[in-house]
């Protein structure tokens, strides 16, 4: 029987032990761009769902900042 190493077991998908710095980086970069994005946009989209809500309603001022 032959020894089986712990990189034997890896899924294959990203492995940061084994890749460059350089390749990490990028990966870091594309996920908090990412999560960035998606946060901005929930938050966007839920604030303006207030503010249209706020606006049937009949806030003025929510009517007046959707112009």
């Amino acid at each position: 029987m032959t020894p089986n190493s712990i990189y034997d077991r890896s899924p294959g998908f990203y492995d940061p032990e084994r890749r460059s710095p350089k390749t990490n980086a990028i990966v870091i970069a594309v996920f908090c761009f990412l999560m960035g994005g998606a946060f901005w946009y929930s938050l966007d989209t839920t604030l303006t769902d207030m503010t249209q809500r706020d606006c049937n309603a009949g806030v003025q001022k929510a009517c007046n900042s959707l112009k």
